[in-house]
């Protein structure tokens, strides 16, 4: 005979009377304890090369390389670059300052050619990267040593450097980077990768104009073909010189602090303002946008802008024209 019944949470029990005895006691309602999983941590963010906007960074080096005579048939190195800056100096010609990370770094770069002044504003910006260059004129010298960068030339480790340094000469980055672990990584100095913006106009071809040198570079598919006074920059080690996206940087070329007499005559060295504002013109796709670029101080990043809003590059390497 049922003589009783008790509710416990959603469930229900019955007791049933007997011989007197108590009721047996109900079963626990408390739940078995239960643990959420922990999460696995997130995944790290991979680390974009901030100067081409593709694939890993590393360890940043700066080589200054000859672009004169038949220097321009010896070049080794250009299609591994992140950057190339191409520079005027005396004379109206032309030298190229080129930046590598050593995450992909060529066997071979060159052939080494002096220093500058308008070198060490321009690559202010990257931090205690390494500098390989084949000597500078005195004057320059104290600017050098003050600068915040790794100097790697002949006089001080003409073991980095072919033929001890001796014209033409070549240094390995390979053996730099393990030289100098301690180099500046790639950091933002200012450039800007993703979707071409609207606005583009259709170009097949981009000329820049030194005094005494000239450019041109050819588009072909997403590649600009790079050419120099009349024929094509055909590399020693990875064929016809080729970039991503070019910009020509509208700058204020002026007369330098220094004079060269190495040659057993007066040279008068130029400089080339790139701290400050001016127009640029960006190439990319096939397309040519009109804008401006501005760097407020030597140490900072340099904006590239159209309309005002910042231009976007395409993924890869990077020619930049200093033209005067």
């Amino acid at each position: 005979m049922v003589t009783g019944a008790a509710v416990v949470g959603a469930g229900i029990w019955f007791a049933v009377a007997g011989g007197g005895g108590s009721p047996a006691p109900p079963p626990s309602a408390s739940p078995s304890p239960t643990h959420s999983p922990t999460p696995p941590p997130p995944s790290p963010t991979p680390v974009v090369n901030p100067l081409t906007g593709q694939g890993p960074g590393g360890h940043v080096l700066a080589v200054k390389i000859d672009n004169v005579g038949d220097a321009q048939f010896q070049q080794s190195g250009l299609n591994s670059a992140d950057l190339v800056y191409v520079i005027q100096v005396e004379g109206g010609l032309s030298r190229y300052l080129v930046v590598f990370d050593s995450s992909h770094a060529p066997a071979r770069v060159g052939p080494v050619r002096s220093a500058r002044q308008t070198d060490i504003p321009l690559l202010a910006p990257y931090g205690r990267v390494g500098f390989a260059y084949s000597g500078s004129i005195s004057g320059l010298k104290p600017d050098l040593a003050a600068a915040n960068l790794q100097l790697i030339n002949p006089i001080q480790h003409s073991n980095l450097f072919s033929n001890g340094g001796s014209a033409p000469t070549y240094i390995r980055p390979g053996q730099i980077f393990s030289t100098f672990p301690n180099l500046a990584q790639t950091k933002d100095v200012g450039f800007r990768f993703g979707p071409e913006p609207a606005g583009g106009a259709g170009a097949s071809s981009v000329r820049a104009k030194m005094p005494a040198a000239a450019f041109t570079f050819t588009a072909s598919g997403a590649k600009w073909l790079v050419s120099v006074d009349g024929h094509a920059v055909s590399t020693i080690d990875a064929g016809q010189a080729n970039a991503d996206n070019v910009i020509i940087q509208h700058v204020h070329v002026v007369p330098g602090k220094y004079t060269d007499h190495n040659a057993g005559h007066a040279d008068n060295e130029v400089f080339s303002q790139t701290t400050g504002q001016g127009g640029a013109d960006f190439y990319r796709d096939g397309k040519v946008w009109h804008g401006q670029w501005s760097k407020p101080n030597d140490n900072a990043p340099t904006s590239y802008t159209v309309g005002g809003k910042p231009m976007n590059l395409a993924p890869g390497r990077t020619w930049i024209v200093l033209e005067g």
